[in-house]
């Protein structure tokens, strides 16, 4: 097996491992949720979701070294797809800005020394392998470049690299709040602030309120009712945006990690005819 198979497969081995520690976690419901009843008005209770206990720092770790395997398949490939003399230099960039703009005169926008690291690392592709590189450039993306998952991937392993341990943490997902009294129950569906693109999560310390129908306020005031929260705690990670001056984007970690694999395996195989076999 190639070596950018091996690396992909060790890949998925710390994506087990990682999924399997996000699970133990969520399964202690590290997360409290009280009444805040100095708040009710004559029409709404409410209460304060808290997070108890924080993901175990060794998931950052982890996801550094799953992150790293990721990284490594596609400069591995990028190498066997390199003449021989190439090989030292070659690797798979990763771009966030367009190097090779210009401006209305015709010159470039940015500086040369970027544009000399990427074509020494594609210097010797075959034009049909670089021009797919290059079409897959974050930047390509426009607004959207910010969440591409490549930008995504070398963001991270730059943190890693540089000794920052990357950073996770932790929100409510997939919660059902309820009001209780007497032998009434009634459910409501609980929203919270979107922490990924691919659902919304309850950060800790959210007040959820929830106003209450004039029929039930009929049967029994607010101070009679209690109010009831469940769910799952989700681990997620934060990316640094391009931009330092920006605050970082938010990722749940299992999403995040499913969406690097399966774009390496899909990138690794459309190189994979262009490998050389000197």
């Amino acid at each position: 097996m190639n070596g950018w198979w091996l690396k992909i497969q060790r890949a998925e081995k710390h994506m087990v491992d990682i999924n399997q520690e996000a699970m133990r976690y969520a399964e202690g419901n590290p997360y409290t949720f009280q009444r805040i009843r100095a708040l009710d008005s004559d029409d709404e209770i409410r209460g304060r979701f808290r997070i108890t206990k924080q993901p175990d720092p060794m998931i950052a770790i982890m996801l550094g070294d799953f992150i790293h395997d990721l990284r490594s398949a596609l400069d591995w490939v990028v190498v066997a797809c390199s003449p021989r003399k190439h090989r030292y230099k070659a690797g798979f960039p990763i771009l966030l800005k367009d190097i090779f703009a210009k401006n209305a005169n015709g010159d470039f926008v940015f500086g040369d020394t970027e544009r000399k690291s990427v074509e020494a690392c594609l210097r010797g592709l075959c034009p049909e392998a670089r021009a797919y590189v290059m079409r897959l450039q974050p930047y390509n993306l426009g607004t959207s470049t910010p969440r591409a998952i490549l930008g995504l991937i070398s963001r991270l392993e730059n943190a890693d690299k540089h000794r920052e341990l990357i950073t996770v943490g932790c929100g409510g997902q997939d919660f059902i709040g309820s009001i209780s009294y007497l032998d009434f129950l009634g459910r409501f569906e609980v929203g919270g602030d979107p922490l990924t693109t691919e659902g919304t999560a309850i950060k800790d310390n959210t007040v959820i309120g929830y106003t209450l129908d004039p029929k039930v306020l009929s049967l029994v005031h607010p101070s009679e009712m209690n109010m009831h929260l469940t769910g799952t705690v989700k681990v997620f990670v934060e990316v640094a945006r391009p931009d330092a001056d920006q605050p970082p984007d938010v990722y749940l970690i299992d999403t995040l990690m499913d969406s690097a694999l399966s774009s390496v395996k899909r990138i690794v195989k459309r190189l994979e005819p262009f490998v050389r076999s000197d």
